[in-house]
């Protein structure tokens, strides 16, 4: 535990373990993540998430804290960036930091999920992917963002959104989707980063595929690291 979890507990906090989560790997050490749950003064138990969403910490006659739910679990298991990055997403900070990189080279600034919004239609394609036609545009203050399509009876119903740097073409959304598709697979425990080689028999990481991020994901998905 390090000086943020001092502080806290020094205005009153205590803090709770759960049921075991995950094991990381921190400086040679396995560190078991516990759900994690913090208890005021009062008595009021909240379970920290295991985000990078804000964090306020009341300080009842002292400053307040003001922190990130992540930041808290990261100093009370004293992880490092390897850690954090499993803690986060559940992927390595390789794969985080590839992942980040294909989201800066095609502009991608965030994905979400909600009701749809309006912009002005510049452009439309089916990318397939489950997902089907893309709108893509501008809003009125001149952001960029592409939306699919609703085919649902009801207008309000949520649609898939993604905002770019730029107005994103055809093979900007597919990657898009690409990364959202990976990091979902690796936070939810659907894919492993490593594997066995059908064809070599060797232990790989995905990204020591050659390749762009969809030729390496189509070999990931055979077991193959592309050696023949």
């Amino acid at each position: 535990m390090g000086e943020l979890i001092d502080e806290l507990k020094g205005m009153g906090f205590e803090f709770q373990e759960g049921n075991l989560v995950m094991e990381v790997e921190v400086a040679g050490k396995t560190i078991e993540i516990h759900d994690l749950r913090v208890k005021s003064s009062e008595g009021q138990i909240i379970l920290l998430k295991r985000d990078m969403t804000p964090m306020l910490f009341p300080g009842k006659g002292r400053d307040d804290v003001r922190t990130a739910r992540g930041d808290v679990c990261r100093d009370y298991y004293g992880l490092d960036d390897e850690g954090m990055a499993m803690l986060l997403y559940n992927h390595t900070l390789r794969t985080h930091q590839y992942l980040d990189e294909q989201r800066q080279r095609i502009g991608l600034i965030s994905i979400k999920e909600g009701p749809p919004e309006s912009f002005f239609v510049l452009d439309e394609f089916d990318v397939g992917m489950g997902i089907g036609l893309i709108e893509t545009g501008r809003y009125a203050d001149g952001r960029f963002v592409a939306q699919s399509a609703s085919e649902a009876f009801y207008e309000d119903a949520d649609v898939l959104r993604m905002h770019f740097t730029h107005l994103p073409d055809e093979k900007d959304v597919e990657d898009a989707l690409l990364i959202r598709k990976t990091e979902r697979d690796f936070k939810l425990g659907r894919h492993r980063e490593t594997f066995e080689c059908e064809d070599c028999g060797q232990k790989k990481h995905w990204l020591d595929i050659p390749g762009t991020m969809k030729e390496k994901l189509n070999l990931r998905m055979m077991r193959k690291c592309g050696c023949q």
